[in-house]
């Protein structure tokens, strides 16, 4: 009698058994977002957030949420920057595996290592119950931008880089002679 918990790979006469290999990639890109008025922008207050234009990242459309008071009553006087997935076609299974690192820009344009967050692995989803928003609350005080280098002419930059996660299985049949018979 065959038992169904119990499984054969291999075969007989030197033949490989089945292989599978899960490939994981990185699909990256990036966007810059030039806050030109600040202070304009820190009068809208607390919990009100400004859309950037969309970009494209492995294949899929993001937009950042920048929130020049705070993006609730936990952050009020932060910058908060977050990214968001758009509900697209092109994002049909709803969920969407991405790695993402939030900067400060220096006036050069590299980021600035005491404002630059590296966000771990999340799941961006259009479910219902997921969530297609991640970020970071507290990037940087009001009061130290305003004191900083950084803020030149009314004018900074933040940038956002997206690595999306893409998983590809790869297998490799296994050969008639190699599955198990009556077990």
């Amino acid at each position: 009698m065959s038992n169904p918990f119990t499984s054969c790979v291999g075969g007989s006469g030197g033949e490989r058994p089945l292989t599978a290999s899960a490939i994981v990639a990185q699909a990256v890109g990036s966007h810059i977002l030039r806050i030109d008025g600040y202070s304009r922008t820190k009068a809208l207050g607390n919990g009100t957030c400004i859309d950037s234009d969309t970009f494209s990242a492995g294949g899929h459309r993001w937009r950042l949420q920048y929130y020049p008071d705070g993006f609730d009553n936990r952050y009020p006087g932060w910058i908060s920057l977050f990214l968001r997935l758009e509900h697209t076609t092109s994002c049909f299974e709803g969920e969407v595996e991405a790695k993402f690192k939030i900067s400060l820009l220096d006036q050069e344009g590299n980021p600035v290592p005491s404002y630059t967050r590296n966000m771990e692995s999340r799941t961006f989803s259009h479910k219902q119950g997921g969530n297609a928003v991640f970020g970071c609350g507290g990037l940087i005080r009001h009061f130290d931008l305003e004191r900083s280098e950084y803020l030149k002419d009314d004018v900074f930059s933040l940038r956002c880089d997206v690595a999306v996660l893409v998983s590809k299985i790869v297998t490799r049949a296994i050969p008639v002679s190699a599955v198990c018979r009556g077990v």
